[in-house]
């Protein structure tokens, strides 16, 4: 297994249901993993920000992450 460094990222937004204004927020993620598709995957369970409408980056190890089956 590998070792991956996933930040994930929360774009600044509005909560659809409440238009309540969500500011940017960001955390790190040490992650062993198979491969980038399955340290992806695990960040989704790992992370503890909140998404309610706003849109999810995520980079690994420096390079943003975009899933192959989309």
């Amino acid at each position: 297994m590998k070792t991956y460094s996933v930040r994930v990222l929360r774009e600044a937004g509005q909560d659809p249901l409440t238009g309540h204004f969500t500011e940017e927020q960001e955390e790190t993620l040490i992650i062993e993993a198979e491969s980038e598709d399955q340290a992806a995957r695990q960040s989704y369970r790992k992370s503890t920000i909140q998404f309610r409408g706003q849109e999810r980056r995520t980079f690994i190890d420096g390079a943003e992450y975009f899933d192959p089956r989309y």
